[in-house]
C-alpha cells in the first residue's frame, strides 16, 4: 500500500513539473508573439512578410541544428557500442563460423568460449539495450558473409544467436520496427535461415511496401516447405517479379535440392501466371532444375500463347530436356515462327537430335533471307549428327559465291570452337556463399 502511495505520488509530481514547464514555454511563445506583432503592426505588408520569414527561417535553422545535433550524437553513441561490442566477440563469433570450430559446439562450451557465464547462469541479459542488439546482429551478419565463415556452421550460428536472443530482437523488428528495420531485419534472417513465425508474415503481406512484401515471403520459404513456397502462386509475385525474383527463387530451390526436399512443379506454376515475363522465368528454370517430368504441361501453354519470348524458351526448355514427344510441334510451327523465334526452335531440335529433323533444318535455311537465321540453320546441321554433316557438306558444294561466307567460319580454327551448341542448362552457383549454402 506504502509503495502504491509512492508510485501514485512521483505520478502526480511528474505531471505537475510538465504542466508547469508547458506553461512557462506558452506564457514565454506568447510574450513573444504579442510583442512582434505590435511592433510591426504598423509597417507596410511587405516588412510584415519579411518579418514573419526571418522569424520562421531563424526558428527552422534551431530546428534543423538541434536535429543534427541529435542525429550526430546516435551516430557517435552508435559507433562507440559497435566498437565495444567488436572488441568483446568479434573474434570469437569469427571462431565459432570457421573453418577451425567444431560444427555441432555444444551451448555451454560457446558460452565458455565467450566467457559469459556468469551472466548466463545469474540469467542476466547478454545485450541490455536495441542498440547493443543492432551492434551485436551487424557483427555477427557482417562476419557471416565475409570469407571467414564457412560452410557448415549453421548450428554454431543459431547458438549463438540464441544466447543472445537475436532471433526475438529481430522478430520484434519485423513486426514493430520503422521500415528500415523491417528490411535489415528480414535481410538477417534470411541470412542466418532462422524461423519468423507465420502470423509476422501474414501482418506484412499487408504492407504497401513491396520491397518488405518479397523480403518477408522470402524469409518464410527458409522453412522449406511446400506451404511456404505460395508466395509464387500469388498475383503479388506476378505483379512484380523482376531479375530478383528469378536469382533469388534459383537459390531457394538450390537450398531445397540440397536439403533433400522435393521441388514445385514449375511448369504448373508457369500456367497459373497470366505475365509472360513470369512465365518465361519458371520455364527457364525447369530446365536448370531438370524438370523433364512436366516437360508435356508446357504444351497447352506453347499453343495458347502468342508470346515470342515464351515460345522461345519453351523450345529452349524442350531443347535442353530433350523431350522428345515435342519434336513434330516444334517442326510443325517451325517456318510461321519470327526469325528469333525459328533460331530458338532449330536449336531445340538439335538437342533433342532424334535424326528426324533433318528436313526441318533444311527447310530453316532455305527458306529465309536473314542472315542470322540461315547461320544457325546450318550450325545445326553441322552439330546433328553424320547426316546432318552430310548434308552440310553438299550445301557447301552447291553454294553461290554469296553463300559461300556463311561457311568460312567452319573452317576457321578461332570461329570452329564457338560452332558446338552447349547441351545443358542445369543451374550450379557460380560462387558457393551464404545465400546459396543448405546448412
Amino acid at each position: 500500500m506504502h509503495a502504491l502511495i509512492i508510485y501514485v505520488y512521483v505520478i502526480m509530481y511528474s505531471v505537475s513539473w510538465l504542466t508547469y514547464h508547458l506553461n512557462v514555454f506558452y506564457a514565454y511563445v506568447q510574450y513573444y508573439t504579442t510583442y512582434l506583432t505590435g511592433m510591426f503592426r504598423d509597417y507596410p505588408l511587405e516588412i510584415k512578410i519579411a518579418a514573419i520569414t526571418t522569424t520562421l527561417a531563424f526558428l527552422s535553422i534551431i530546428v534543423i541544428a538541434f536535429i543534427l545535433l541529435h542525429k550526430r550524437s546516435i551516430v557517435k553513441k552508435r559507433r562507440k557500442t559497435d566498437k565495444i561490442m567488436s572488441a568483446l566477440y568479434s573474434n570469437h563469433i569469427a571462431y565459432l563460423l570457421s573453418e577451425h570450430a567444431s560444427p555441432t559446439m555444444t551451448r555451454h562450451e560457446i558460452i565458455q568460449l565467450l566467457g559469459v557465464e556468469k551472466e548466463v547462469s545469474e540469467k542476466k541479459k547478454l545485450l541490455k539495450s536495441k542498440n547493443e542488439k543492432w551492434a551485436f546482429s551487424w557483427l555477427v551478419y557482417r562476419t557471416r558473409i565475409s570469407d571467414k565463415a564457412c560452410k557448415g556452421r549453421r548450428h554454431n550460428l543459431h547458438v549463438l544467436l540464441e544466447i543472445f536472443d537475436i532471433p526475438e530482437f529481430l522478430e520484434n523488428e519485423v513486426s514493430l520496427g520503422t521500415m528500415v528495420h523491417k528490411v535489415v531485419a528480414l535481410n538477417m534472417i534470411r541470412t542466418f535461415k532462422l524461423y519468423i513465425s507465420p502470423w509476422v508474415i501474414n501482418t506484412l503481406l499487408n504492407s504497401k511496401s513491396t520491397r518488405v512484401h518479397r523480403l518477408a515471403m522470402y524469409s518464410s520459404v527458409m522453412a522449406s516447405s511446400d506451404s511456404d513456397l505460395d508466395y509464387f502462386e500469388t498475383d503479388f509475385f506476378d505483379d512484380n517479379c523482376c531479375i530478383y525474383d528469378e536469382i533469388e527463387l534459383g537459390y531457394v530451390l538450390q537450398r531445397r535440392r540440397s536439403g533433400g526436399f522435393k521441388l514445385p512443379n514449375l511448369a504448373n506454376w508457369a500456367l497459373q501466371r497470366k505475365n509472360p515475363d513470369t512465365q518465361c522465368m519458371f520455364v527457364r528454370l525447369m530446365r536448370r532444375f531438370d524438370q523433364q517430368e512436366y516437360c508435356g504441361q508446357l504444351v497447352q501453354l506453347f499453343h495458347s500463347c502468342n508470346h515470342k519470348k515464351l515460345i522461345e524458351e519453351i523450345s529452349r526448355t524442350w531443347g535442353y530436356l530433350h523431350y522428345v514427344e515435342a519434336e513434330q510441334m516444334l517442326t510443325e510451327a517451325l517456318l510461321m515462327q519470327p526469325d528469333d523465334t525459328k533460331v530458338a526452335i532449330m536449336h531445340a531440335l538439335t538437342r533433342i537430335g532424334t535424326g528426324k529433323s533433318l528436313d526441318a533444318l533444311h527447310d530453316g535455311y532455305t527458306n529465309t533471307t536473314n542472315p542470322h537465321v540461315r547461320f544457325e540453320a546450318l550450325r545445326c546441321m553441322y552439330n546433328y549428327g553424320e547426316e546432318g554433316r552430310r548434308m552440310f557438306d553438299e550445301l557447301e558444294q552447291r553454294a553461290t559465291e554469296k553463300d559461300r561466307k556463311f561457311f568460312t567460319f567452319f573452317h576457321n580454327p578461332i570461329t570452329l570452337d564457338k560452332i558446338p551448341l552447349d547441351k545443358e542448362q542445369a543451374y550450379h552457383p557460380s560462387v558457393e556463399t551464404v545465400y546459396s549454402w543448405s546448412n
